[in-house]
């Protein structure tokens, strides 16, 4: 008997060799997008008499030549087979093992056996694989598919990762037609409208990708941010890893508003009508008004207001007025630009910071005290002229019948060159032996110290003389008038031979050039010069009086000179009225600053110009002064010594005792004419007339000097 074959070709026509085998073609047309999947074909008694006669699989849909869609199949009878039988043709997705997408069935007639039959059938299968993953559309998608496939979209954007066992994504979709989008991927995202990287507390969106907008992850348990409006101007200052400012608005999302602050809106500063407030960077309160400053009136200048002055009260930016100062208010003279509480102690015997007297100065090398060497402490002795040499020695002191001496240093005693000494070969205190090489016995007035360290004198009856402090003889001469010598200054440069002024009791003016031209009268004044300064040769300022009827009064003069030449005369006017008596000393601080002093309290201030200011003596005091010196020291530290005026009093000729007026006093005029504290003489020594001064500076320390009646020699800084 023959045998009757299934035979499958997939794209092909049935062919066979043998002529009288019975068997018919199946044609399967199906989606052509349909490539990745298996067609299974499988034959089975029609009558349901027999079991399943064949089966087989067709996987290979893309191969070459082959029809896309369509699939033919050849079915020949095999031996036992009935002529009639059933033919399943089931579509499954992916391979042969995938879901059944599709099945269709159909009884076919194979013939009888010899006789070959030339009829075909036909069957359609919907199998959609648009996307082409091998999955077919469900049949919810395609009605027509039924039962349809497991692919969850088919078409579309996202068809093609979208399919059964697809690996899921984080992309919002589901990729693996589980009905569950981007399972065991989504995060919690919140939003972070403000970008501080702290997200507002809301509902998260929950999915994998980030949403649009500024989303951020953010993990569950941390602090959300309390104020994430963009819009508000005080979000970007606020989240909960901010410090917590002073700004009126809660920072850090912490236990409310401006927390570890002090309070606001509390009046400070009061007496400028402050209330606190947070600071422009928030970092802290602060007063919305500065303290107020309290100005002082400073009428001296030194930085320091009277202790007693009255404060005034200036806020913000209000100016004070000028002359006034800053908090400082502890001067004890507020017109004594050498004293105030903020300066410091210098060696000048006077109290400068208004604490403890002098006795907190520097160590200046002594205090102001009487001189006791051995030549100096003879109870007749008049002293009349102290002049020093610029640098401070020799100190050469002279005076009545011929007495002269010289302290060569600080360390040194005097030396005497005085007529008339008792000539003791060892004196007690290891002070020299007197010198025999004296000046005659002169009443000598006035000197002055070359810088070589000679003396120039001038005395009584127009008498001169020249000390070289050496062994050489004193050179005596005359100007050739009788008048006393009472004023001396004198000029020198370098090299060349000092020119010395003099004034006399008889109102003339003399140059006196020593080893060269001699003396020379240069004015002749009606009334009585007694003293004499000046800064330099061409401008000299000279003082004295004149009698009218029975009134001496008191003259002011200057000469305009011209060296080596004559000089011109101007007489200058004492305002707002004179004073009896004779002007006795003058002295030049500056250019246009000049102090000069005399007879009856008489005190003078000249600015420059023909003019003599008087300004008011010392409170409750009557004195006769005999000389004065201003002290110019732009070394000094704060220039404080700068323009005082230091004077001495004494009694002078015509008011004798037994009512003789208070003497031997050292006094300060300050430059705003008050009578400055100090230095004070000591006051068990300084009970005699006082006739000459000098005052100068050596480094940071005043060298002061005193001279005067029986015997009376004062010096600081004297150990």
């Amino acid at each position: 008997m023959r045998r009757i074959a299934l035979f499958l070709f997939p794209l092909l026509l049935l062919a066979c060799s043998k002529k009288d085998q019975a068997g018919t073609s199946l044609v399967v047309n199906y989606t052509p997008s349909f490539k990745k999947g298996c067609f299974v074909i499988k034959v089975s008694d029609a009558e349901g008499s027999g079991g399943e006669r064949e089966s087989k699989s067709i996987s290979e849909l893309t191969r070459e030549g082959k029809e896309a869609g369509q699939l033919r199949v050849g079915i020949f009878r095999k031996e036992g087979w009935p002529s009639r039988v059933k033919v399943v043709v089931a579509a499954h997705e992916n391979d042969c093992n995938g879901t059944a997408v599709n099945t269709r069935d159909l009884v076919v007639d194979l013939g009888e056996e010899g006789v070959r039959q030339d009829s075909s059938y036909t069957v359609t299968l919907v199998t959609p694989d648009e996307d082409g993953d091998g999955y077919v559309a469900k049949a919810s998608a395609n009605p027509d598919s039924q039962p349809g496939g497991t692919d969850c979209q088919d078409v579309g954007t996202n068809a093609v990762a979208r399919f059964p066992g697809n690996r899921e994504e984080c992309d919002l979709i589901d990729n693996n037609c589980d009905e569950v989008v981007d399972e065991n991927l989504t995060k919690n995202w919140y939003l972070d409208d403000d970008q501080d990287g702290f997200p507002r507390e809301s509902s998260p969106v929950v999915q994998c990708p980030k949403p649009a907008g500024n989303y951020i992850e953010y993990a569950a348990g941390k602090p959300f941010d309390c104020n994430d409006d963009s819009t508000s101007p005080t979000a970007a200052r606020t989240n909960p890893d901010a410090s917590e400012l002073c700004d009126g608005i809660d920072n850090n999302c912490v236990d409310g508003i401006d927390e570890g602050f002090s309070p606001r809106n509390v009046s400070c500063n009061s007496e400028c009508g402050g209330m606190t407030r947070c600071s422009a960077d928030g970092l802290a309160v602060e007063c919305s008004r500065r303290p107020g400053r309290y100005y002082y009136q400073d009428r001296d200048s030194d930085g320091d207001g009277a202790a007693d002055a009255t404060a005034v009260l200036k806020c913000e930016d209000e100016q004070p007025e000028a002359g006034y100062v800053l908090d400082n208010h502890g001067d004890c003279d507020d017109l004594d630009p050498a004293r105030s509480s903020v300066r410091a102690e210098i060696c000048d015997a006077i109290d400068n910071n208004c604490s403890n007297g002098v006795s907190d100065e520097l160590a200046c090398g002594g205090t102001l005290k009487r001189v006791t060497d051995y030549h100096l402490s003879s109870a007749n002795q008049r002293w009349n002229t102290v002049s020093v040499h610029p640098s401070g020695y020799p100190v050469w002191i002279a005076g009545e019948d011929g007495k002269l001496a010289i302290r060569r240093a600080a360390t040194s005693k005097f030396e005497s060159f005085s007529f008339g000494d008792p000539n003791n070969p060892d004196p007690p205190d290891d002070s020299p032996a007197v010198h025999p090489n004296h000046c005659d016995e002169v009443d000598w007035k006035v000197s002055w110290v070359a810088a070589n360290g000679w003396v120039y004198l001038g005395g009584g009856a127009g008498t001169i003389g020249v000390h070289k402090g050496n062994t050489e003889p004193c050179a005596v001469g005359g100007t050739g008038e009788a008048g006393n010598l009472t004023g001396i200054v004198g000029f020198e440069t370098s090299g060349i031979v000092p020119t010395i002024y003099l004034t006399d009791t008889n109102g003339k003016l003399f140059r006196w050039v020593f080893a060269g031209a001699g003396v020379s009268e240069l004015d002749d004044y009606s009334g009585n010069l007694y003293g004499l300064h000046g800064l330099q040769e061409e401008y000299l300022l000279a003082v004295g009086g004149a009698t009218s009827g029975s009134n001496t009064n008191q003259r002011f003069r200057s000469y305009t000179v011209t060296p080596g030449e004559g000089a011109s005369a101007a007489q200058h006017n004492p305002t707002p009225n004179n004073v009896t008596g004779y002007a006795k000393s003058v002295w030049m601080g500056s250019a246009t600053n000049a102090c000069a002093v005399g007879e009856n309290t008489a005190v003078w201030r000249w600015m420059g110009g023909t003019n003599w200011n008087k300004v008011p003596g010392p409170n409750g005091v009557t004195a006769h002064f005999t000389s004065v010196v201003m002290h110019d020291d732009p070394q000094a530290a704060q220039n404080s010594r700068s323009g005082h005026a230091y004077m001495v009093d004494g009694v002078p000729n015509g008011n004798p005792p037994p009512n003789p007026l208070p003497q031997g006093k050292l006094r300060r005029l300050t430059p705003y004419d008050s009578w400055g504290a100090g230095p004070d003489l000591p006051a068990d020594s300084s009970t005699v007339p006082l006739y000459d001064l000098s005052v100068s500076t050596t480094g940071q320390t005043a060298q002061i000097w005193v001279v005067g009646d029986s015997g009376r020699v004062f010096h600081y800084p004297e150990q």
